[in-house]
């Protein structure tokens, strides 16, 4: 048992002191941490570390709020202890109430939250649609205009071939609030009109999102029904009829252009043209002839395999400026020429270019890419530009006649138009702007967010390196280290 002189002598010894120290050392880190912690929950500090920045605004939100000049808010709605998700195996965890919260952070936006069991009755002031869980409205306070983002819509599906059901692998939550936003602020919105009826193919999931996203509306029009093309109709779009238009179409069609229409023709491959007389009559009317069959180009493709995937020469025009540095691909084309004699109104301008040695196949039983007698000679045009200055020069500046014509509905597929890698998508944006000639198509740019987790792969060699480094050599380091230190202790 230590005397008391002892004890006192413990308490002032070497080791009672560096103990002492570290003691003090760890409560005051463990304070801060404690201080620190409270601070920055009532700060409401975070920190977005999601591999692919899941709660962070785009440059392009923040941009669009702050050149509002409404009050905007933005009503989740959502039951309590729904706001996580996760669709599957493999799937992130998402909490979709922090992704709505960023927008709090922005100017002239505020973010509330409605239980829509609660609250049963509330959506109904601004939609009729039904309401789930996790939808969202955005409500301009100023003019009472709403948009309704429906969950189901936030989301980009893809097929999976283990099930063969579509599944969805990105979220886009953001790019469906900001466009809303954009919908509810905007003063006029511009509308293009798709005809149906005839085959037509179903817009590209991008070509819809590109619209969407530059705040102008779409609406399927039937045109053998309707008495006329409605006229708040900004574009028609005819997206690759497979059957032909009436004459009754044909006239509804005709008058629309002739007084000063814009139009956008995606044009498929045609083997026969006597079977799509009305539609051809359509384009003929200004100047544009399309070809049978489909254009091989060796000289011009993606690769010697695949000779009917074009990359066409990009001509000098307002609606390729921005494409003319960019690869530009188009499938399956119906190759295009303008007459040589038109009237002094009309001018055609070729937007995408064959090679000379191009020529278009008639004959489906041909399977080699090697020209044969009934192939047609080139070249041709995979989109072409015209302007028909008639109407203005009746009804005023701005009323001329606009089409854009391409050769093929698979220019915007997805693959090429959902990004800026090709010219396909900057020609789409600016070849509305040349058509409706107003102010240029602003489209957001907000990338959808990937949903599934991703998996670090290492090679084999990397694998036994770092077996080795960690296992073997790094444990052998600190025993070397250690030795030394025991060793000087020992000799001092």
């Amino acid at each position: 048992m230590k005397t008391g002189k002892g004890l006192k002598k413990s308490f002032s010894s070497r080791n009672f002191k560096m103990g002492g120290f570290q003691t003090l050392v760890m409560v005051i880190v463990i304070a801060v941490v404690i201080v620190l912690n409270l601070v920055v929950e009532k700060m409401d500090i975070t920190v977005d570390l999601s591999s692919n920045m899941m709660y962070s605004l785009s440059e392009d939100t923040k941009k669009v709020a702050a050149d509002l000049q409404d009050d905007v808010v933005i009503y989740y709605l959502c039951q309590d202890g729904s706001e996580t998700i996760q669709i599957g195996a493999g799937y992130k965890v998402i909490n979709l109430e922090n992704i709505v919260r960023q927008y709090e952070e922005l100017p002239h936006i505020t973010v509330e939250k409605r239980d829509p069991v609660l609250y049963p009755n509330f959506a109904k002031e601004y939609t009729e649609d039904k309401i789930s869980n996790n939808d969202v409205l955005v409500v301009n306070q100023n003019t009472d205009k709403s948009v309704h983002v429906a969950f189901a819509d936030m989301f980009n599906m893809e097929l999976d071939y283990t099930t063969y059901q579509e599944v969805p692998t990105e979220i886009d939550m953001e790019g469906k609030i900001t466009s809303a936003i954009q919908q509810v602020t905007s003063e006029s919105t511009r509308k293009i009109y798709i005809t149906s009826g005839h085959g037509e193919q179903v817009l590209s999931n991008s070509f819809a999102d590109i619209l969407e996203k530059s705040n102008i509306a779409t609406e399927e029009l039937e045109t053998l029904s309707a008495e006329k093309i409605p006229e708040d109709c900004d574009i028609l779009l005819i997206n690759g009829p497979q059957y032909d238009f009436s004459e009754d179409e044909y006239t509804k069609i005709s008058e629309y252009l002739s007084d000063g229409g814009k139009a956008m023709f995606f044009t498929s491959v045609m083997v026969s043209k006597k079977d799509m007389k009305q539609y051809c009559k359509l384009l003929s009317d200004y100047g544009v002839n399309v070809a049978e069959g489909v254009v091989i180009d060796t000289e011009q493709c993606m690769s010697s395999d695949m000779p009917i995937v074009l990359e066409p020469t990009v001509e000098s025009h307002d609606v390729t400026a921005d494409a003319e540095s960019l690869p530009v691909y188009i499938d399956t084309v119906a190759g295009m020429t303008s007459q040589s004699e038109v009237r002094s109104t009309l001018s055609i301008e070729p937007l995408l270019t064959t090679s000379d040695s191009a020529f278009s196949r008639t004959d489906t039983k041909a399977t080699d890419s090697n020209k044969i007698d009934s192939d047609i000679n080139g070249p041709f045009s995979a989109a072409m530009a015209v302007t028909d200055e008639y109407a203005e020069k009746t009804q005023g500046e701005g009323h001329a006649t606009k089409l854009l014509v391409f050769g093929s509905p698979n220019f915007t597929l997805d693959s090429l138009i959902s990004s800026n890698q090709f010219g396909n998508r900057s020609m789409i944006i600016d070849g509305i702007t040349w058509l409706t000639g107003g102010e240029e198509v602003s489209t957001l740019a907000i990338p959808a967010r990937s949903m599934q987790e991703q998996s670090v792969l290492i090679e084999d060699g990397d694998v036994i390196f770092w077996t080795v480094a960690l296992v073997v050599i790094l444990p052998l380091i600190l025993l070397g280290v250690g030795f030394v230190i025991w060793y000087r202790r020992r000799k001092n």
